[in-house]
């Protein structure tokens, strides 16, 4: 199983390095990459630990030195709406001050910012912090690139104290040690180094073949002096040859096909060689007539050294024609091989188009379905609200009135359901000179809970307005038998777990006493300052394991004297700067702190609190909560 675990993983991790390599190439980062990385591997795979399932949106937050970065987070949240089932919200800070809560922060070195003060101001708070150019370990994921190609380390540490995790593919693929992170710069100083002796080895070859082209250039400058003698000579020789030099006379518009007839000449005068031999007591005869050719001779050596010297030019503009031909076949063979991947780049972009054009198609047909779906959701929502609507005008005509008791005691009630229905609720009622005043939770919240608190207010005017039943432990006991007969609960049924929470108060304005039991719901009395804490008994008014008879408490009053009653709605509320339960012992400190104010004054305060405290956080269940001043 560890073998297996490690294949997977070591294959996890060459998909990343693919991911990576086939994002970034040899160029390191630009915005669209970032985006896409941050997006989709950083934010879509960790682990942000059991308070993540209570936030309403995935908050990606820049602390903002480059905008584009914002806009091309912005055009995947378009494309992408959702990161781990939950709706992606983009946001960029330009100071520190402005920061919010956010489930990743991405920060570069470049746009200034201090490190260790944002560090301090997301402690605690389950954010990934994500960097990019700073030193080894400093923030939780941190990006580098090295000779062009993308690195990252991970302070799998940091991500643990924040309450977090990252998949070991990240840990796998990551820069593990300082020596390792400290290598990759001395790997690139090292290579730099290379290329900088194979430059200076390069340097000196090209120096060694450029002394060796003079050389040959100067041996061949030697060879053509020789060439040029030679042909002087060969000048001489031939001017015994006078009908040679008379043809060369009348081929004087022939130039570029001389050299072919001098050696057919060449030729002829090896004949001519053996033919002078059988000719020789002719050459008196000829004096006369050679006389008159030198002439022409001397005439015809000055036209062969212009020609020579044309010849010369003809031979530079060869070299040059040639070398001109040699750059335009390479050019031509650049321009083609162009064309040619021009060619096979339309045809590739061709095949996209295509493609972009069916998952068009595909789209618009996702968006009519998507469109549909939403009209008939958006019916059977009205519809759904229109019955819970209704269904809030029947249980709020259910609870009685508070007008019951304004008029003996100063009070209030602080009342917040969850949903437009709740499954808390409270009761009041007079009979003779005594007070009845509950606060009951059920189980569950919404439609559900609502129906359970319906029962509950149902069986309260029948045990207290019809049976006269006064007492808080009878009343809870009767309360109990009813919801275990209405529901037909049996004990060995594990899954029937319905029921409710409540605390019952009965004021005896003739005694001056107060009577109180509660189920899993306590009593505090505020005495001279001092908060005493009255605890309830610890089972449901429903079927339970523990089915004891609830205890009932006496307490004198005094002028003055202040009690509360309320469901775990307040307490259990999550918020604050750490995304804590706002608990029990708070709540105390607050009543404690504000008991000399009037009773509608401590509602009020009580609210702020509650608001302030849950902050941008969704309320988490039903609130009650109701003061009562002797």
């Amino acid at each position: 199983m560890r073998q297996t675990g490690l294949i997977k993983a070591i294959i996890l991790s060459a998909g990343f390095l693919f991911f990576m390599s086939g994002s970034f190439g040899q160029g390191g980062f630009d915005n669209s990459s970032r985006a896409l990385y941050i997006y989709d591997l950083v934010a879509k795979y960790v682990n942000f630990g059991p308070g993540f399932a209570d936030s309403s949106n995935f908050k990606i937050g820049v602390m903002l030195g480059d905008y584009e970065l914002l806009y091309e987070l912005g055009n995947l949240a378009k494309t992408r709406p959702r990161i781990q089932d939950k709706p992606v919200q983009i946001s960029g800070y330009k100071r520190l001050e402005s920061l919010a809560h956010t489930q990743v922060l991405y920060v570069n070195k470049s746009a200034g910012f201090d490190l260790q003060k944002i560090k301090e101001k997301i402690a605690g708070k389950h954010t990934i912090l994500v960097t990019e150019g700073y030193e080894f370990r400093e923030s939780m994921i941190n990006f580098i690139v090295v000779n062009g190609i993308p690195q990252y380390d991970i302070n799998e540490e940091y991500i643990k104290k924040e309450g977090m995790s990252v998949p070991q593919t990240f840990l796998f693929s990551a820069v593990k040690t300082k020596e390792d992170w400290q290598n990759l710069f001395t790997v690139t100083d090292a290579d730099l180094k290379v290329q900088k002796e194979t430059v200076k080895q390069q340097q000196i070859e090209i120096e060694r073949q450029k002394a060796e082209i003079l050389r040959q250039k100067a041996l061949l400058d030697s060879l053509d002096q020789e060439i040029t003698l030679k042909e002087k000579t060969l000048a001489e020789k031939q001017k015994v040859l006078n009908v040679q030099l008379v043809q060369i006379n009348n081929q004087k518009g022939e130039i570029s096909s001389q050299k072919q007839i001098i050696t057919v000449q060449q030729q002829d005068v090896k004949v001519q060689q053996d033919t002078l031999r059988n000719q020789k007591e002719k050459i008196t005869s000829q004096i006369s007539m050679i006389d008159d050719q030198l002439k022409k001779i001397g005439e015809q050596e000055g036209k062969i050294k212009l020609q020579l010297a044309t010849l010369e030019k003809q031979k530079l503009i060869l070299y040059f024609v040639v070398l001109a031909l040699l750059l335009v076949s390479f050019l031509g063979y650049y321009i083609y091989r162009g064309y040619k991947i021009k060619k096979e780049a339309n045809i590739r972009l061709e095949e996209k188009n295509r493609i972009i054009s069916m998952q068009k198609d595909e789209i618009e047909q996702q968006r009519d379905l998507a469109e549909a779906q939403r009209d008939q959701i958006a019916y059977q929502k009205k519809h759904i609200t229109d019955s819970i609507m209704y269904a809030k005008r029947i249980q709020t005509a259910l609870i009685p009135s508070l007008e019951l008791f304004s008029d003996k005691l100063d009070h209030f009630v602080l009342y917040k359901p969850l949903a437009i229905v709740s499954g808390d609720f409270y009761w009041v009622s007079s009979q003779g000179n005594k007070q009845i005043i509950i606060s009951a939770d059920c189980t569950g919240h919404g439609v559900p809970g609502a129906f359970m608190s319906m029962l509950g207010v149902t069986m309260l005017n029948e045990i207290v307005n019809g049976k006269h039943i006064l007492m808080p432990d009878q009343i809870i006991e009767r309360l109990r038998e009813g919801v275990i007969k209405a529901l037909n609960q049996v004990a060995d049924e594990d899954s029937i777990k319905d029921g409710m929470d409540i605390a019952v108060c009965v004021v005896d304005f003739d005694e001056n006493i107060l009577w109180y039991a509660g189920a899993n719901s306590p009593l505090y009395l505020v005495h001279n300052g001092e908060l005493i804490h009255y605890r309830a008994d610890k089972m449901p008014a429903s079927i339970h394991y523990r089915m004891q008879p609830f205890a009932l408490h006496k307490i004198e009053l005094h002028k003055g004297d202040a009690f509360y009653i309320f469901s775990d709605g307040y307490s259990d509320q999550f918020g604050g700067p750490n995304q804590k339960k706002f608990m029990s012992n708070q709540l105390r400190e607050s009543l404690v702190a504000m008991a000399g104010q009037p009773m509608l004054k401590q509602g009020e305060r009580l609210n702020e609190i509650f608001e302030e405290w849950r902050g941008d956080s969704p309320q988490v269940d039903d609130v009650t909560l109701i003061g009562v001043r002797y």
